[in-house]
């Protein structure tokens, strides 16, 4: 009831926006207040081959974002969403086979409380300056860098709090520095310094072959993370990223990516080159190795490459990660996304080491009905599930299809969107598998329907 009334409120406030927005338009006098509404409904369901717990879910959120007009470049920014669950299976049992609890479609809501049923959250509130070159914000805000970043996959993305600062001295060079202080995942209602928000997620098993233990005993005060883009052609970019972890870890991140004209039609040959090169720091969180998230001794790289063909209506790629060194390559699954070439959405190659996985993707994009159709399919070759040393999570390789297509109508339904995500993940590994290696984790097929409505006034 208390989602339906909010629904209700934000149809009414955006209908008076919009009327704003065309008094403004008469007025042709820039409004004080630049605001933006989005909703976002997202039904989520899992079911497994075997006699696992099966779960679903039907999530909403609504959310005001509000902006200042500009004055000497300064400007606030203020976004609050709320979410409601409106149905699920129950997301606080456990399954019966292995005493685990549902992965998925917790995620919709509050990892930290799956029986809330209906809370909010404030998710950004900056200060902005912005010039022709230069620009900063202080605050809480979103990112979007390779191993921080939105994660846009369920009902609200990934933000943090700190400073960040943007310089462009010119058309080929971009800079960026952020300093970070707290974190609000993806899934959570709350904020988190960086130590405490590291096991906010699963913690797997640590490298003794026992649960980890570092959830409430990280410590970490912050993340500085450098960022320099730079475009040595008009077809060929640069990317090189430092982020630095307090007290865990040091992480380079280089790529280039080089489009190569084809004689004779729109199409482009696509390259892709990534390194990272990753390496422990201070005590690893915590000098007890029980309670400890990285190996301060631990040394790992990943090798990543791609090539592909692009034009409008079309692209294809083929993709290949190895990651490789000693001890586990981490990246906290609570910040973001792998940045490989080889990422599939709905699973990680994180907290391995020894891994290969070959991916291709192929998206068709039908511009004149406003329609993209897309498809994955990979295989993630890892460590032995046993080897808890190298394979933080006890996952078998696996096989990965995911299918979609989204919908934007350019016609009746602007700032509308629908988007639909059918996924499976098949073991690949030979013998018999122990049941905390299958659910969760492979033999299942998900089921992922989005539908985001988002208004605008100026």
């Amino acid at each position: 009831m208390k989602a339906f009334i909010l629904l209700i409120f934000l149809s009414s406030f955006s209908q008076v926006n919009f009327a704003q927005e065309q008094d403004s338009l008469k007025s042709k006098k820039p409004a004080l207040i630049q605001g933006t509404v989005g909703l976002r409904a997202f039904w989520m369901s899992t079911s497994y081959w075997e006699e696992f717990k099966d779960d679903h879910a039907l999530g909403q959120s609504a959310f005001i974002q509000l902006k200042t007009k500009d004055y000497k470049g300064f400007s606030l920014l203020g976004r609050y969403t709320v979410f409601g669950n409106i149905t699920s299976s129950d997301l606080t049992g456990r399954d019966p086979v292995t005493g685990n609890f549902n992965r998925y479609e917790v995620g919709l809501f509050d990892v930290n409380d799956p029986s809330d049923k209906f809370f909010g959250k404030l998710e950004e509130l900056q200060l902005r300056y912005n010039s022709k070159k230069f620009s900063a914000v202080l605050g809480r805000m979103s990112i979007n860098m390779p191993f921080i970043n939105p994660q846009d996959g369920r009902l609200s993305p990934t933000f943090v709090e700190g400073f960040s600062l943007n310089y462009r001295p010119d058309s080929k060079n971009q800079f960026s520095a952020d300093l970070i202080s707290k974190i609000s995942p993806r899934s959570t209602s709350g904020w988190y310094s960086v130590g405490e928000s590291i096991g906010v997620y699963p913690e797997g098993q640590s490298v003794l072959g026992k649960p980890s233990g570092y959830t409430g005993n990280t410590q970490s005060d912050f993340v500085t993370v450098l960022d320099w883009k730079h475009k040595m052609t008009k077809d060929m970019t640069i990317q090189v990223n430092h982020t630095f972890v307090d007290n865990i870890s040091s992480t380079l991140f280089s790529q280039v990516n080089t489009d190569w004209e084809l004689s004779g039609n729109s199409t482009k040959l696509l390259t892709g080159l990534q390194f990272i090169l990753q390496h422990g720091l201070g005590d690893g969180g915590n000098p007890d190795i029980l309670k400890q998230y990285k190996n301060p001794d631990d040394v790992n790289y990943v090798f990543s490459g791609r090539i592909g063909l692009k034009n409008p209506k079309m692209i294809w790629w083929a993709n290949y990660t190895r990651i490789d060194g000693k001890g586990r390559f981490l990246s906290p699954r609570e910040w973001g996304r792998d940045p490989f070439f080889t990422f599939i959405p709905r699973e990680r190659n994180e907290g391995y080491n020894q891994v290969d996985a070959l991916t291709t993707y192929y998206q068709r994009n039908l511009l004149k009905y406003g329609i993209q159709v897309y498809g994955y399919a990979g295989l993630h070759f890892l460590p032995e599930p046993s080897r808890v040393e190298i394979n933080k999570y006890g996952f078998p390789s696996y096989a990965q299809l995911n299918f979609g297509g989204k919908y934007a109508p350019s016609d009746w339904g602007k700032g509308l969107d629908f988007h639909l995500i059918l996924m499976s993940k098949i073991n690949m590994l030979s013998g018999e598998l122990k049941p905390q290696w299958i659910y969760n984790k492979v033999n299942m097929v998900h089921i992922n329907f989005i539908v985001n409505y988002t208004i605008q006034w100026k």
